[in-house]
């Protein structure tokens, strides 16, 4: 059976039938009720001036990761880590991954967002960058600051990289925990005191760092704060509609304009049924089925659309290309032989107020990761040839694309604000090292021997490790970690390497190591419907609207030309809020205006 919501009542089984309940058209048709989907949907329906349906494949379930929250894909065989495949971690429900993750929150440095603006092409002023960004995380999210006793452990933050919604309903919170391990405090001490690394002033502030970082919890119950709780439980808004469990088939054009969505509900294929939309189609189902959305539709790469059967509407080669998501290693790790002390003044009594530990990460450069061998990584990724390291075939203006995003990440790996490592301490010397901006290049692509079939999961081909730079910085990782736990201000415990372990000191044994036990998500895909100017292989610009249409915009974590230096779900909000803001340049009305001038 399927659902159709349309209050929090559903929770206790107020149903509706979708096809009956639903109107024939919305303003607004939203593709996806993920992080991005019901924040959009929420704003663009607040006023009361618009109608809005968010449509999606999973169901409105409780809080929690059970079976059948995910999607059930398995990628590609990876040949950069010998032949493996791995399992493409996917929300399947109502909130989207926001419902699943692990709830950590974080931002990513401003050059991450100044380089956004560096990719894009400019229409809208400096809106999409660290500074035009901010405006949208202080929006966005509402910071749970932290408690007194947690100032003893170094826990530093500042208010002016928040903003001031003091709502205890419809938002989404980054909340510190009252529980921080005592013994943390010997490796912020340690690391502090390591050339180039410094504390940052908050871990919002996009400075890189050692940080203690939030988690998304609702300080007022404890329990997960997501976008189904921000923007959608309680509103019970007429003009705001949810259709669940229901496929979107693909999008519905009169001519140029995209005019709705042809869905059906879950594993009806045969009852299908068009719903329309005046102003525009959003699409917001992820970086791992918008490009398929779009595939389907005749939007892609047309020698692709060809081979599946599909007519090309529009060929933009950049759609399910530049696929990017962090990288890690599951532990490096070490034994102590004597273990450090906990400073005295930490022996407090610190009470557990159900919000969880907050937790310390570090977050850092590459001349700081290895200063004998940056500038040589720089300099080998900028000799490139940049379509060397790029699938067979790749289109001439996605090797454009990437050249760019070469010349900027070689720029960027000889400065210390750009960030290669991230990882999380946790009081054990054991760390997990995040590859944090990987330079290889995967896809999301439909296969073409199942044609139009939506039912068929696309092929996902993550290419991890494909270009060996990714081999040579993980390499350094391990490397910074062994000289940071056997050397410094930890030199007199005697750590004793576990894992890798003997047998792995030249680099070329390292690499080996690297590839057998690299893990090509951290489950935080991106950049597949890239916002980059379409002659760089790009598939929205700046107002995210695709290319060669009207009236159809893509707001998820595709859009990202470049992945983040952080989880992803922060970014992701901001986007959402950024693109239905009512506020300076980016107003609602700007952009209503100028939507409906595209689409008409």
């Amino acid at each position: 059976m399927i659902h159709w919501c349309i209050t929090l009542t559903c929770l206790v089984g107020l149903f509706i039938s979708p096809i009956q309940a639903i109107k024939n058209t919305y303003d607004y048709v939203i593709v996806g009720g993920g992080t991005a989907g019901l924040t959009v949907g929420d704003r663009l329906s607040e006023s009361g001036k618009y109608s809005v349906l968010v449509i999606e494949y999973g169901y409105l379930e409780p809080e929690g990761q059970r079976p059948g929250t995910l999607y059930n894909i398995t990628s590609a065989p990876i040949s950069g880590l010998n032949n493996k495949t791995f399992p493409v971690v996917v929300g399947c429900v109502v909130g989207g991954s926001s419902a699943v993750n692990g709830m950590v929150f974080q931002r990513g440095t401003a050059k991450d967002y100044d380089i956004w603006k560096e990719l894009g092409d400019g229409s809208l002023r400096d809106s999409w960058n660290w500074v035009g960004m901010l405006r949208y995380f202080k929006k966005a999210i509402q910071l749970t600051p932290p408690k007194p006793e947690t100032a003893a452990f170094g826990l530093r933050h500042d208010a002016q990289y928040w903003g001031r919604n003091f709502s205890t309903n419809h938002t989404i919170f980054a909340t510190f925990g009252n529980v921080i391990s005592p013994k943390i405090y010997p490796f912020y001490e340690a690391a502090k005191k390591v050339p180039g690394i410094n504390v940052s002033p908050d871990a919002g502030s996009g400075q890189p760092g050692l940080q203690y970082y939030q988690t998304s919890t609702n300080p007022y119950t404890g329990e997960r704060s997501y976008s189904r709780t921000g923007h959608w439980d309680g509103l019970n808004r007429a003009n705001y509609d949810l259709l669940t469990a229901t496929r979107v088939n693909k999008i519905i054009f009169d001519r140029n304009r995209a005019a709705g969505v042809q869905v059906y509900p879950r594993g009806e294929r045969d009852k299908k049924t068009v719903i329309r939309a005046r102003k525009e189609v959003i699409l917001a189902a992820g970086a791992i089925h918008t490009p398929q959305i779009l595939q389907l539709s005749g939007i892609g790469p047309a020698d692709l659309l060809r081979r599946a059967g599909i007519p090309v509407k529009v060929d933009l080669p950049g759609v399910g290309y530049n696929f990017q998501d962090h990288t890690f290693i599951p532990a490096v790790s070490f034994s102590w032989s004597t273990s450090p002390p906990i400073p005295l003044h930490l022996n407090i009594s610190v009470v557990n107020d159900g919000l969880g530990r907050t937790s310390l990460g570090l977050s850092i450069g590459l001349p700081v990761i290895s200063p004998s061998s940056f500038n040589r990584i720089a300099s080998r990724y900028e000799s490139q040839d940049p379509a060397a390291y790029l699938p067979k075939g790749t289109h001439k203006t996605i090797i454009r694309g990437y050249h760019k995003q070469q010349q900027i990440y070689a720029r960027e790996m000889r400065a210390k604000g750009f960030s290669f490592l991230r990882a999380t301490f946790s009081g054990d010397p054991s760390f997990v090292p995040i590859v944090i901006h990987p330079v290889s290049r995967g896809t999301v692509l439909i296969d073409p021997a199942t044609g139009s079939d939506v039912e068929v999961e696309p092929i996902v081909d993550y290419r991890a490790a494909s270009n060996p730079i990714d081999v040579d910085v993980a390499v350094e990782e391990v490397k910074f970690l062994r000289r940071f736990l056997t050397g410094g201000e930890l030199s007199g415990y005697n750590a004793t390497e576990v894992v890798p372990g003997p047998g792995y000191e030249s680099d070329e044994a390292l690499a080996s190591w690297v590839r057998a036990n690299t893990i090509p998500s951290v489950y935080h895909p991106v950049g597949t419907a890239a916002k980059m100017p379409r002659e760089w292989g790009g598939v929205v610009g700046d107002d995210l609207l695709v290319y060669g249409v009207r009236g159809l915009s893509v707001v998820d974590a595709s859009i990202m030309p470049t992945i983040v230096a952080a989880t992803t779900s922060m970014t992701v909000y901001a986007i959402a809020e950024k693109v239905s803001d009512d506020l300076d340049f980016l107003t609602l009305n700007y952009l209503i205006k100028v939507r409906a001038g595209a689409s008409s």
